[in-house]
This record gives C-alpha cells, structure tokens and sequence, in this order.
C-alpha cells in the first residue's frame, strides 16, 4: 500500500513537470516567455478589477461635473432672481413716477381750466376718528391758506378749510353732513346747497323746490353763494330724485366726482374778488 502510494506520488510529480515543460514549450513557441505568461494570467484576473473601478471612476466623474453644473444653475438662478427683483422694483418706481405725472398734468390742466388762484397742497393724514370725512393738508395761514376756502382736486370739488395752523389745514370733505356749500344744477341753474349724506360716498343737493326742473344725470356745480368757494367747480351728477307730494323740496342724491379713498394732490382754490 505504501508502495503504491508512493508510485502514484512519483507519477502525478512526473505528470506535473511534463505539463509544466510542454506550457513552457508553448508559451516559447509563441515568443511570449513565462513573465509574459504571468502577465497575461495577471491582466485575466484583474481585468473585472480595473473595469468594475473604471466605472466607478467614471460614475464620479459624471456626479461630480452635474454637480458642478447644478451649483453653476443654482447661482445663475440666484442672480437671475435679483435681476429680476430690481427690475420689479425699478418697475413699481416708474410706474409710480408715472401715475404721479399724469395726477400732475390733470392737476395743471383743472388749474387753467378754471383759473382761479390756487395753492398746491398734498394730503399727509387724516383725523383717525374721522377718516373718510376730513384730511389734513401740508399748507396754512403762512401759504395764504383761510378758513373756508374751497378745495379740489383735477376731478371736482373735495371740501373746504375748516381749521387752519400756520404750516398744515385741516379740509372738511364733501361727503361729511356737516359740509354744506352752496351748488346749482349746471343745465336749469337751479340752485341748492350740497351737503354730505348718510349713505356712504355721495351727498344731498337741498333746497331745490318741489316744482324745479332737475333731472337724472344733470351736472351739479358750485354756485359760489354763501361760502369762500368759487363758482362752477364741478361737483358730480344726480343719481336719485325723491319727491313727496307734500313736500316744498326735491330729495336729490348727488354722486360726486371725487374718489375720496384716493386723495393725495390738490388745490386749495381761493375766490376771486370779483366773484359774486
């Protein structure tokens, strides 16, 4: 047994040479060498290696270039979104600009329309416990500003002084029931007095009789009776007419022309001396 085992030993010895002479005989044969051999083997077996690597290598490579991408968006973005909030800006500055230009030729063009003698005044508040009936205005005595003058903007008649300081006025508006300025209706010349009403924004022409001719839709104007303001500045159209049979005057509810939520310039207009 022990024979035979070292007869099978000496047998895969010899068997293990010859195959190993005949791959030297080959790889020779082919002008590689053993080292070639072993590089050859070597590049087989780290061949997955280096492609499994490449990959990777290339995977991070591409992560990293759209990362770079992403962050060069990402600031582009942040500066296109303060570009654009200049722009906003410089819009909402120019479109500002513009309103307050054509309030300003509006303005100009009521004060040669008129021609009254007129101080330019701008609205800077308003009395907190009276907000849509009164403004004050940043001019008084030391601008020519008097206590019963009237004023107005581009649109028509806004009020008249009620109080006035040496740099700022006070300015009843014409919506409040305690205004009262004399008016007349522009097509019959029915004359009345304009006075603030209950019902929100618009106001009562009184005194207008029974039997007067007033119709929908007729202008009404100041007439420049019985106060400091002058005569024919617009004040708005007549909405409604009540009549009672037994009544000696005309209910007449007026809509003024003035957007009294949007006051900013005006004019206090004083009357001219000849002005009856």
């Amino acid at each position: 047994m022990k024979k035979f085992s070292k007869e099978r030993r000496a047998f895969i010895v010899f068997l293990c040479f010859f195959l190993l002479s005949a791959l030297i005989i080959t790889v020779d044969y082919h002008g590689k060498g053993v080292w070639g051999l072993l590089k050859d083997l070597g590049a087989m077996i780290l061949k997955p290696i280096n492609q499994t690597a490449q990959r990777i290598v290339n995977y991070l490579g591409k992560y990293y270039q759209i990362f770079k991408e992403a962050e060069s968006i990402y600031q582009k973005n942040d500066q296109l979104e303060n570009q654009n909030l200049e722009l906003v800006q410089e819009n909402a500055i120019l479109k500002e600009k513009l309103a307050a230009y054509e309030r300003i030729e509006k303005m100009v063009q009521f004060k040669e329309y008129y021609n009254y003698q007129m101080i330019a005044a701008q609205v800077i508040g308003r009395e907190p416990g009276n907000w849509f009936h009164s403004v004050i205005i940043d001019r008084g005595s030391i601008d020519g500003v008097d206590v019963d003058m009237g004023v107005a903007n581009h649109n028509g008649l806004v009020g008249k002084v009620i109080q006035v300081e040496p740099h700022t006025s006070q300015v009843l508006l014409l919506i409040d029931q305690g205004c009262a300025i004399g008016a007349l209706v522009q097509r019959s010349r029915e004359m009345g007095v304009i006075k603030g009403a209950t019902e929100g924004l618009y106001c009562y022409l009184d005194y207008i009789a029974h039997d007067a001719d007033v119709q929908i839709n007729d202008i009404v104007v100041t007439s420049g009776m019985g106060s400091s303001v002058p005569k024919g500045i617009r004040i708005g159209r007549v909405l409604a007419i009540k009549k009672e049979k037994n009544d000696l005057f005309q209910r007449i509810l007026v809509k003024p022309e003035v957007d009294f939520n949007k006051l900013e310039e005006l004019y206090v207009v004083k009357r001219p001396e000849y002005d009856d």
